[in-house]
């Protein structure tokens, strides 16, 4: 079964006026179907119509309407799958038999079985058993019963609460169920005693879930000052990694989207402080750095972030990593300085959450602040210091390259060193710092016969888009194949920006626009869920056959990282490979219609050229 299966199922056996009232808006029946109050804008009167045999709303006051699934990713700020799932927990059907998933190993069964039923005792033994030292914490830390609750925060105490379970468990199991709680980090070995203990032992809990709501590990908090780890966390593992998780990333994706900003705070205290302050749209690092998925994953949701890490060196020094990171995707993330209080939650303590909000609406581009420490509080007068402040400042701008917020930022920076100089002798040297970044040892490169024995020229460094007025439609139809069948047995490349610049130098295709379409499909559906909605979206585009030849080689396996970036690069490589011959061709084609041995030197030159390029490329 498919999720088309599931998404067809949900519109032909719920009526939408039924769907429509489940999530809270009542209907009057008409003889023509229903109407109601409209919860899209402020209604006053009955303005939106409802047709069940239709299957569609429709207010004739605001305009908003459509299909069950718009209704619901509308209010409730959803992606379609999200939409899809939530119908479904609402209505009984089963969403996980629907998508089409690979069969899970007994070890990540287990795992996932372990970290659910964890969190749920962890939780219980927390509120049930009135623990003293639970209570006292969410009264120290303010925290309300219905947070707690929502966060499922817990209490694990010095007794072995998981090995208990797990003997409970059937002893046919109990080697396997054992070894992946171990492996996971929920409980330890004790070779002295030579028995297992809980990992998590008089500690606060945090579960910790992955972008979809699961429990994939958890963060613990020390109550006694004898306690060496204030806060510990799961193990890495294959079910935990931190660096591609966003604590409370569940909670906040529909605020993220309705605000079209995020809030990136540093540990789980700060998010909850944040999130019950009425910030709901903020989310904690689990790190001091972000993996490409988090990256990814926040860049699909917004592109515009505050960084609002703890003030101590420690926090400044994340949020340089953090912003570099961001900058190199096209984010330039705002900073909000807490000083003198050491963190958010601090803050919220003693200012409160309209002083936050301040604070948010007048921050500044963590980049111009990073700049504005650079300055010294003294006017500058020996040339050499603002020249190489400068070139400092090149380096803290250059993961943005050649964009405008990096060249017009010079401009303005330039004047407040105190330098002379135009703009375009600063965007020159700036250009010039990019280029000495990328540079690299060569192999000594061979003399073309057909060419001159000595060519002055600056003819070739040819960006990619310089040959596409001379690709002709065959190159790049089996480009095309090429890109097409690599994002179909790989679809982690679709995440990567660089694919866009591929898809930037085709010529327009139905390839392109159905790549283009997958682009946006990928960060909102499971990888396991890819192929049933790649051969869907096909239909549009009518590559139904191409596409499901591709799909055949299809994996759900994740790629490793370096393995995705170098299918890309290759891919790159053998576009500009193809678009450098057909230019060659192109200029070999005009040697007949030249006159002038001006002109035929200057056609040389230009051959020469791109021939050292092509060596190039064989040799990279």
């Amino acid at each position: 079964m498919s999720l088309n299966q599931l998404r067809d199922k949900i519109i032909n056996e719920i009526p939408i006026s039924d769907l429509i009232q489940r999530y809270g808006t009542n209907l009057t029946r008409k003889p023509s179907g229903h109407v109601g109050i409209c919860p899209f804008h402020n209604d006053t009167k009955p303005s939106m119509s409802v047709s069940d045999d239709k299957r569609i709303y429709k207010c004739f006051a605001c305009g908003a309407g459509n299909s069950h699934f718009d209704f619901v990713m509308d209010l409730n700020n959803l992606s379609f799958i999200e939409a899809l799932k939530d119908i479904s927990e609402r209505f009984g059907y089963d969403f996980d038999s629907y998508t089409n998933k690979r069969e899970k190993s007994k070890k990540e069964v287990y795992a996932e079985k372990l970290l659910k039923a964890s969190s749920e005792i962890y939780y219980r033994i927390g509120t049930k058993n009135k623990v003293k030292e639970y209570e006292d914490f969410l009264k120290k830390r303010e925290i309300p019963a219905e947070i707690a609750d929502s966060y499922r925060l817990g209490f694990a105490p010095k007794r072995n609460s998981i090995c208990d379970y797990i003997a409970t468990l059937p002893k046919a199991d109990q080697q396997e169920i054992t070894d992946a709680a171990q492996e996971i980090g929920l409980i330890k070995w004790d070779p002295d005693r030579k028995s297992h203990y809980d990992t998590f032992r008089d500690r606060i809990t945090f579960p910790i879930w992955d972008h979809f709501g699961k429990v994939i590990g958890f963060t613990s908090r020390a109550i006694h000052d004898y306690q060496k780890a204030k806060y510990m966390n799961s193990k890495e593992s294959f079910i935990f990694n931190k660096r591609n998780l966003l604590y409370g990333l569940h909670f906040a994706k529909p605020f993220i989207r309705k605000r079209d900003e995020m809030i990136l705070v540093e540990g789980n205290m700060d998010q909850l402080s944040m999130f019950k302050k009425g910030f709901e749209n903020s989310v904690a690092i689990m790190g001091t750095a972000l993996g490409d998925n988090s990256l990814r994953t926040i860049k699909s949701l917004t592109q515009n972030v505050y960084l609002a890490l703890d003030t101590d060196n420690a926090g400044w020094d994340a949020s340089v990593r953090i912003n570099s990171q961001f900058l190199e995707i096209g984010i330039i993330p705002k900073y909000i300085n807490f000083e003198p209080f050491k963190d958010p939650d601090d803050y919220l303590k003693e200012k409160g959450r309209l002083a936050l909000k301040e604070l948010m609406e007048n921050a500044k581009s963590f980049i111009d602040v990073q700049f504005e420490k650079m300055l010294p509080k003294e006017p500058i007068t020996v040339l050499d210091k603002k020249i190489n402040l400068l070139r400092q400042s090149f380096s803290l701008i250059a993961p943005l390259k050649n964009d405008i917020n990096a060249t017009e930022r010079l401009s303005v920076w330039a004047k407040k060193i105190g330098l002379e100089s135009g703009s375009d002798q600063i965007l020159q040297n700036y250009s010039d710092f990019l280029k000495g970044q990328k540079e690299f040892n060569t192999p000594q490169e061979p003399m073309i016969p057909n060419g001159p024995e000595e060519i002055e020229s600056n003819a070739i460094q040819m960006p990619m888009q310089d040959f596409s007025e001379v690709i002709e439609q065959k190159s790049y139809k089996k480009m095309e194949k090429t890109l097409l069948q690599t994002v179909l047995e790989h679809p982690d490349c679709l995440e990567y920006d660089k694919l866009a610049e591929l898809l930037d130098f085709m010529g327009p295709s139905e390839v392109k626009e159905y790549i283009l379409e997958l682009k946006k499909l990928i960060y909102e559906i499971d990888i396991n869920e890819f192929k049933s909605f790649a051969l869907e979206k096909a239909k549009d585009f009518n590559l139904e056959e191409t596409v499901s030849v591709s799909l055949q080689r299809f994996s759900p396996a994740e790629l490793e990282k370096d393995t995705a970036k170098k299918l890309i690069v290759d891919l790159e490589k053998k576009l500009i490979r193809e678009s450098l011959k057909d230019k060659r061709e192109a200029l070999k084609k005009r040697r007949s219609e030249i006159s002038t041995s001006e002109e035929m030197s200057q056609l040389m030159v230009e051959i020469h050229a791109i021939e050292k390029k092509l060596y190039s490329l064989s040799k990279e």
